[in-house]
């Protein structure tokens, strides 16, 4: 034999070493498929035994969801659905100050209060409007609305 030989030789161990590892990893991931198989249908039959949808069962398991999204993060490399939903969220997520307002203002003049006098019944408070309405009167329209304000005129 010569030096050529065995290198030759090793190069072919270590490939078939190799090709071994390989078939052993395609063993592992068909009997995890296999698996994943069985668990969906097991799940689905306990899902119908006690009358819940696969929604119900995500939403009590939301806390171990958030866990493991919030963990992926912090991986080197994360999982397609983490990035998928990073995405999603970015496209979704309110962008500027227009969309941080919860409701759109109208643009119809706000109906205005007569001038005069009013009195909150539960405080006996007093409150006169010449021109524009004071802030405290500002204050009442925010807590009882409108319209139960405009009852408290006095004259």
């Amino acid at each position: 034999m010569s030096v050529f030989d065995i290198d030759i030789d090793k190069q072919i161990k270590q490939h078939q070493q190799k090709i071994h590892e390989l078939e052993q990893l395609r063993k592992d991931q068909e009997h995890k498929l296999e698996g994943l198989k069985e668990f969906d249908v097991t799940i689905k039959r306990l899902c119908n035994q006690n009358r819940l949808n696969e929604d119900e069962l995500y939403v009590s398991r939301s806390e171990q969801i958030e866990a493991w999204i919030i963990g992926m993060a912090k991986q080197d490399n994360p999982s397609s659905i983490y990035n998928n939903l990073k995405k999603h969220f970015a496209r979704t997520a309110p962008r500027g100050p227009k969309a941080a307002k919860a409701e759109k203002e109208s643009s119809l003049p706000k109906p205005k209060l007569p001038v005069g006098t009013y009195r909150n019944p539960a405080t006996q408070e007093k409150v006169e409007k010449i021109k524009r309405n004071p802030r405290q009167l500002d204050e009442w329209i925010e807590l009882h609305g409108f319209a139960v304000v405009r009852t408290w005129k006095i004259d």
